[in-house]
């Protein structure tokens, strides 16, 4: 409003009246303009006008805050009375067209614009919230991610998380775009071509991988690397707009429909609305707790957590360089970046741990060693490099990491508390649609570690994340007309919830004893394991494969899966009992005779 006319909306300066001390302010035809305030608000997300009354309402909702001497938690607004409502209404319509092509980074909220352009919230800028704003924005939403950290992409050495991306994760970022895919597989590197080596006292011993499927290929890549090549997409696009270092202070349902959500970036106040409320933001998600007390705290969205015999185990991570050498078999020898190790512990008394070294891609410079361990393992009394030395001489003698990382690194890792491993949880529920206001549902759906967290056991942890946005693209799509995103993610959570519930279940027993928490009975697993393998190889179309390899063939909904993996295991029980009973009747036949 300006000189008592409809001034355009246009980015990136938008003119607006407000006062300063209320967000709404009723204009008489008398005011003069010079009593109130006028202000520049850059980067608008939305401008819509609405009835209120006998009059109409401009309101401006904003994507990074006031300038910094002008300051607001609200949105800009500006109420004219029945004086005002003819002349503006007139102007609004001959110029609603041309200001939305005008507008790429703005977005009608509510009933504004006949519901033409569509507004997304993404709390959480992971590999999941990320490829959702990367999504939406594809299908023509207009998108803010709040990210609690600075940098989404920063590499933080206490974790050092690698991905292992199979078909479902390569399925959703080739769909995104197919440069993502391409620069994933630049950058990773292959299972198909990774070697696995076991480093012992005795040697060294290299081998390939005996159980890679040669029709499916996988990549390994560090995840602040998978972030990164997301980050560069999101920040490319100009319908996304992302709000780093951000505090959330509350989300509620907007009173013109939809959902608000304010909080504080750098000092700043910041207000963002949309009709869709994504939650990427982990397992203890504020979106799924904000979710339950508007589901009337009926426990929908309050996780179901299970036992699983590698929830509680201990982490720590050492960071290496990515190529070096050590002296093996009285010889130096490589250890190369692009190879498997493990380097099992030799420790005389107590536990043997073992070193895991997923493969890197040289020119990083660095990769990351696991140490995963029981909670009470004798390793977490280590605090100073002295007592980390004692250790590792006695635990490695063969792996000399005082020699292999400088002197900050084994202070880091000593001091270190590392990480715990969750319990297996699933959330009852993975969305939420709101009462319609103004012809608007707020709608709210929840994606990853959210919904559904767990081990990383079977390595599904990113790919079943990065599943989850496809399938709420879908259901975003089916339901595309009218922009009806309550139904969208109502069929979101139909679709999804058989698989991830599939999922968190299969993971409770697929690979819990991979880390040698239990010798006796990780042989009992191991020897369980190859035996279904074996009857795999030898009658296929009888025996399936166990969910830990089964869970590979991309193709297959988590569901049928978990249903093949129990087939499989009660044939292969079956032709075990059958296998005894046949066995004890020769002796018993030859013991008769």
């Amino acid at each position: 409003v300006q000189s008592g006319s409809f001034r355009e909306p246009c980015c990136p300066q938008l003119e607006a009246a407000m006062v300063a001390q209320a967000p709404m302010f009723a204009l008489q035809a008398a005011t003069p303009l010079r009593q109130l305030r006028r202000v520049s608000i850059s980067d608008a997300s939305s401008i819509g006008v609405e009835r209120l009354g006998q009059g109409l309402v401009l309101r401006a909702h904003v994507f990074g805050g006031m300038p910094r001497d002008r300051r607001s938690s609200s949105p800009g607004v500006a109420v004219l009375t029945a004086s005002s409502v003819f002349m503006l209404a007139g102007r609004w319509q001959e110029s609603v067209g041309r200001g939305r092509r005008r507008t790429a980074r703005c977005s009608r909220g509510g009933a504004a614009a006949a519901g033409e352009e569509k507004s997304a919230v993404v709390i959480g800028a992971g590999p999941a919230g990320l490829a959702a704003a990367l999504m939406l924005a594809k299908d023509d939403w207009n998108v803010v991610v709040v990210e609690r950290t600075s940098d989404p992409a920063s590499y933080d050495p206490s974790r050092g998380f690698m991905y292992l991306i199979d078909g479902r994760g390569q399925r959703c970022l080739s769909e995104l775009n197919p440069n993502l895919l391409g620069g994933l597989q630049a950058a990773s590197v292959s299972m198909m071509e990774t070697k696995i080596g076991i480093l012992t006292p005795k040697g060294l011993q290299a081998t390939v991988n005996p159980m890679k499927d040669k029709t499916r290929n996988s990549y390994w890549l560090p995840r602040h690397i998978l972030v990164s090549l997301l980050l560069e997409e999101v920040r490319s696009n100009s319908r996304i707009k992302l709000i780093a270092g951000a505090k959330l202070t509350s989300i509620h349902q907007g009173s013109h429909g939809g959902v608000d959500v304010q909080g504080s970036s750098e000092g700043e106040s910041w207000a963002v609305r949309g009709s869709l409320l994504i939650g990427a933001d982990g397992m203890r998600s504020q979106v799924r707790t904000q979710m339950e007390e508007w589901d009337g705290n009926r426990g929908r969205f309050v996780p179901e957590q299970f036992d699983s015999p590698s929830a509680g185990l201990r982490y720590k991570v050492l960071t290496l360089p990515s190529t070096f050498k050590l002296e093996v078999d009285g010889g130096m020898q490589d250890l190369a970046s692009d190879c498997m190790y493990s380097v099992r512990g030799a420790a005389s008394t107590g536990s043997k741990l073992k070193f895991g070294l997923i493969p890197v891609r040289a020119d990083f410079g660095s990769r990351t060693a696991n140490l995963i361990t029981k909670p009470e393992d004798t390793l977490w009394e280590v605090s100073d490099v002295a007592g980390l030395r004692a250790y590792a001489r006695q635990q490695w003698p063969h792996f000399p990491i005082e020699e292999l990382v400088p002197e900050s690194e084994l202070v880091r890792f000593a001091q270190d508390r590392g990480g715990y491993f969750p319990k297996p949880q699933l959330s009852p529920g993975a969305a939420w649609a709101g009462e319609p206001k103004d012809g608007v549902s707020p709608a709210v759906a929840i994606v990853g570690d959210a919904l559904h967290c767990f081990p990383p056991d079977i390595g599904q942890g990113v790919n079943s994340a990065l599943e989850d946005v496809m399938v709420l693209r879908d259901a975003l799509r089916a339901h595309a007309h009218g922009g009806a995103a309550g139904a969208a993610v109502q069929a979101y959570e139909a679709a999804r919830m058989p698989d991830a519930a599939a999922l968190v279940e299969m993971v409770c027993f697929s690979a819990p004893f991979q880390y040698s928490q239990s010798p006796w009975r990780s042989r009992f697993w191991t020897v369980s394991f190859l035996g279904r393998f074996l009857l795999n190889k030898a009658l296929p179309s009888i025996f399936d494969l166990p969910t830990f390899l089964l869970v590979q063939r991309s193709e297959l909904p988590y569901r049928e899966v978990l249903r093949r993996g129990r087939r499989g295991a009660q044939r292969a029980t079956a032709a075990l009992l059958a296998l005894g009973l046949a066995a004890g009747t020769v002796v018993l036949r030859a013991w008769w005779l």
